[in-house]
Parts: structure tokens; sequence; C-alpha cells
């Protein structure tokens, strides 16, 4: 074995956003939740809202004193929908921050967009039934859904091409889509709501929570995607989104560039969102895993900051890893122990660890076990 190999405990920030679940994430990490808070977000990553902490000779300390990841690796529980979103590329990333520094708009101002200069692909495989908002339907799709809901007759004159639709929409006054809310949700009163693959449900939900808020017309007008377990999507710049309900793995390039639509009590910026959004009709794309090797299986992306496998492995099955650079890891389910030259650690479901540098070890399953890996892609 190569003895520069070592792997350090690791443990992850836990974020208690409002749209959270109660009980998934608190049973994921062997955690009580007495006071029933909610659990929306594990991080296992450097960034700097929620830095995890590796455990050096038997003392817990800042991961990003041993390294700086390029990813942020998650685990989510989406108890009520999130935000109607999206998020710049690299170069527009760049400009967008540049220009609020020159503004003078603080870091941690509520209206500001562009924490930073980096862009946010992301991907996401999901651990349930899982349903999101996923780019834009087609002008066919959209025109016949308008035919079919009578309180959006009204905006059919708008739909020449995706651009001009949606801005018409988000621009429109307070006054004139409160009307047209207004009207759809009577006329929900008398549709069936209960099927989670129909817009009418996340509508009636958004409208208990959230009002009349314009971002319940990108419920109907972007494509709404279920995954089953095992499947994953990726979120290029641009692409407008949002996730609507169930557990995920998602990782991401480290940023916290986020432009809103709607569905959020946090800054909206229409004219931002519109400036950076793609209206390009969005077929959206499954990706199923791809077996690299034994016990292993990788889903492919276009990122360049990271890369997620999952590693199955029975009782006292056994695989050998050759990890490049930093890598995180995360027990799903099971038990497995790891093993290099000089140390060897026991890991169960919800416990995670940290590899830092080129070398091998073994990781062999105690009981049946799954693990999510999280590493920087070999450059071809």
């Amino acid at each position: 074995m190569n003895n520069q190999i070592i792997i350090y405990p690791l443990k992850g920030a836990i974020q208690h956003y409002a749209w959270g679940g109660h009980s998934y994430i608190p049973d994921l990490l062997n955690l009580s939740n007495e006071n029933q808070e909610p659990h929306a977000e594990y991080w296992i990553g450097t960034h700097h809202r929620g830095p995890a902490q590796v455990k050096i000779s038997e003392n817990w300390t800042d991961i990003r004193d041993l390294t700086k990841l390029p990813f942020l690796l998650k685990i989510l529980d989406v108890g009520d929908m999130l935000s109607i979103q999206s998020h710049p590329n690299k170069i527009q990333a760049e400009v967008g921050f540049e220009n609020e520094n020159e503004a003078g708009i603080p870091l941690d101002a509520k209206h500001r967009v562009f924490k930073d200069d980096n862009h946010k692909p992301e991907l996401m495989v999901a651990l349930s039934d899982f349903w999101l908002l996923h780019g834009f339907k087609s002008i066919v799709d959209i025109n016949h859904l308008i035919e079919s809901v009578p309180p959006f007759k009204i905006l059919q004159d708008s739909l020449t091409d995706l651009k001009t639709f949606y801005s018409h929409i988000m621009r429109m006054s307070t006054e004139d889509s409160e009307k047209i809310l207004m009207e759809l949700k009577e006329y929900l009163v008398d549709q069936d709501c209960s099927n989670k693959d129909q817009a009418h449900h996340w509508a009636s939900r958004a409208f208990e929570k959230y009002g009349l808020d314009k971002g319940i017309f990108s419920i109907y007008f972007f494509n709404l995607v279920k995954l089953i377990e095992g499947e994953a999507i990726y979120q290029e710049a641009g692409i407008p989104h949002a996730y609507l309900e169930g557990q995920n793995v998602e990782i991401m390039a480290n940023s916290d560039n986020v432009f809103r639509a709607g569905l959020t009590p946090k800054h909206i910026d229409i004219d931002l969102l519109i400036d950076h959004l793609v209206f390009e009709t969005v077929i959206p794309k499954v990706i199923y895993a791809t077996k690299t090797e034994d016990h292993e299986e990788v889903f492919l992306s276009p990122a360049t900051e990271f890369e997620v496998r999952q590693i199955t492995l029975c009782a006292n099955e056994q695989t050998l890893l050759f990890p490049k650079d930093s890598e995180c890891y995360f027990v799903l389910e099971g038990t497995v122990k790891t093993r290099g030259q000089s140390a060897e650690h026991e890991f169960s479901k919800g416990d995670s660890f940290f590899v830092n540098e080129a070398g091998q070890f073994d990781l062999i399953g105690k009981t049946d076990c799954r693990i999510i890996r999280a590493l920087i892609p070999s450059v071809q």
C-alpha cells in the first residue's frame, strides 16, 4: 500500500431551513430531533457557511485546514417546495460579482445576488421518489396548457416566443397577475389536485403557502419531472428549476449565486433573472448510473468541479480504491471498513470520511452497504 493515503473521519454541517423535513436526515445521521426542528440539508465540504470537521489525532478541526474543495456534497430532504430559481454561468458570475463589488453592495446584504465569482452547476441523485421543475416546456405544450386551463387564456397573445412570454408574466403588474391567479385558485377548487404528477397539485400547495405568488405560473410552464430512486438530473447555468419534494444526494460547485423568480421570502430581481435565463425548450434528460469498476458506478455530467459515484458492497465483499486527489465519502446504508497502510476505520450509516492525498486503500463491507463517493474528475 502507498503510505501517503490518510483517511479522516468527517462530520458535516446541518442546515435547518424551514422547507426541510423533520425525520429523514435525523434518522440517517442517527440523531434525535425531540424539538421537531426542520433538517433540510447536510453539507459535506469546505463552504464557508457550513464547513465540515475532520478528526485528527482524536481532535475535530475545520476541514479547510487541510483542503479547499471545489465541490459541495449535500443530502437534502425537501418537505416544502423550494424557490423558482436559476444560476449564472462562470463569466456571468465574474462580471456580476465585480459589478456588485464596485456598487459597494455588502456581501451579506439581503438584496445582493452575486455572493462570489463562481458558477453553480448542480447534479442530484434521487434517494426516493423526487419531484422537481426543470426548464421550459415547448411553445406547443404551453399553448396546449393555456387552452386547457381557462384562467390562462388571457396569456395566449403573449405566447410568441419563450422570452417574450415569460417576461410578460414576470413583469405583469401585481393587480393583473393576482387577478389571473385568483381565478386559477378558484378553478382548482373543482379540479383533482391529489396527483403529484400534475401541476395542479403543486399549484394548490403553493397557494396555501405563498398566496397569489407569481412563482405559481412557473409550475405550469416549466417541465414537471419525477425521478425515482437512483435516477439523476443535471442543472446547467440558466436553466430555471425548483425542487418540490423528496430526498436526494446533491453535488455542486462552491457558490451562493442564485436568481429567484418566486415562491420565496428571499430577494427577487426579475430583470436580473430574465437577463440570465436560457429561453430554450428543455427536454429533461434523466441520468442513469454507468458502471466504472466492480461494485462502483458513476453519474456522469459535464461538470469539471465534481463527480459523484455510488459504491455497493455485500457483506465481506471488498474493493480497492485509488483516489488521486481530495475525496469525500458518505455511508448511506450498512457498515464498511477502510484499510490503509497505517490505520483501519469502521464507518456506519450516517458516517462520512475524507481522503486528502493520492494513494490507495481497501473498502470492505462489514454488512451490505452503500456509499456515496464525491471526487474531482480526472482530466482526460
